[in-house]
This record gives C-alpha cells, structure tokens and sequence, in this order.
C-alpha cells in the first residue's frame, strides 16, 4: 500500500519531536474528554406523567473545542458501536489531525477509498483510516505508524492514523497511496 521510504537518520521520532498527543487515544477513558453539564431535570416532578415534556435551550460555552469534541464523541461511539465515521466526523479528524484545509477534500477522498472512514479497517496489514501499512517491511523501521514513532496500538485512533498519513503526505504527496487515483 505505501511505499518504502529510505535515508532517514533521526534521533528521535518526529511524533517525539512534535511533542504529539492524540486527544485520543486507544483504550482510554474518554468519558472524561468533555466538559460534563448538569442539565435541570427534563421532568420536574410536578410534570410526571404528563404529555408534554419541558424543552431546554441548551448552548455549548464558547471555549469548548468543537472539533475536538466531535472527534472524542465519534471516537467512543465507533469503538463501542463499530461503524463509520461521517463526513463531518471525518473532516473533524483531519483538522485536529492538522492537515491544511487545502488538502482535506483529497484526504477525504483517499481515506474513503482506503477504508471507508472506518477507523478499524483492516485487512491485516493495512490499517485504519488512511490504511497505513504494519507491514515490517513498509519502511527502513517497520510499520507506517512505527516510523513516525508511534506505536502500533495507536493504528486504529482516528486522528493519530490520520496525523501519521499527514507526515507520509507531507514527505511523499499521494504517491504512496494505490488509492491515489482517487485524487487524480
């Protein structure tokens, strides 16, 4: 799926250098990634039983990352559930992920070609959204995700697949991709 890359003489992994942190990662507790609101009681007691239920106008504080907490909230909903993230859901990933807004419509594209937006696409060596290869011989240090210093756990989270496949896009354009017929 992606092609070898060689000559690369770094002490540390650029994840490393970037100081990279997905928002999120697998197997974590991602319930505590949101702000948690205490709604009022949809049916006050006196309500109990009736037909119509009281209404609230409930408005996000502006400080709260929406695409952060897009990507979170898809994230537990397609580890839980399965399933595909949407376009909005993926184009969420991508920003967090920092792929210049340029490029995302080509992104989507070949990460759609790739897996489908689903973030645990396989088909054994090819892997998650932009289906980077574990493949011990994909690079000079193994796997995609290896190569950039992540760790093959990290495959199946959304934005660190995504992040991994911006650093191949940066260094190589769409060449390594065979789903880069989709952007030409």
């Amino acid at each position: 799926m992606l092609a070898f890359l060689a000559g690369d003489d770094w002490e540390t992994s650029p994840a490393q250098q970037a100081g990279y942190t997905s928002p999120v990662t697998a197997g974590a507790d991602l319930s505590t990634a949101l702000p948690v609101c205490q709604p009022p009681a949809l049916f006050p007691e006196h309500m109990v039983g009736q037909q119509e239920p009281l209404f609230l106008n409930i408005v996000l504080p502006t400080h709260v990352d929406h695409d952060g907490a897009v990507v979170a909230a898809a994230s537990v909903r397609v580890r839980a559930l399965g399933g595909v993230l949407s376009e909005s859901e993926m184009r969420a990933v991508l920003k967090v992920a920092g792929w210049p807004p340029s490029e995302i419509p080509n992104a989507l594209r070949v990460s759609f070609c790739e897996s489908r937006w689903s973030a645990y696409a396989t088909n054994g060596v090819d892997n998650g959204l932009f289906g980077m290869s574990s493949a011990q011989n994909a690079t000079l240090r193994g796997g995609w995700l290896t190569y950039w210093g992540f760790s093959e756990e990290q495959t199946f989270d959304p934005v660190t697949n995504a992040t991994a496949a911006l650093w191949t896009w940066q260094r190589s354009g769409w060449t390594p991709w065979s789903c880069r017929i989709a952007v030409y």
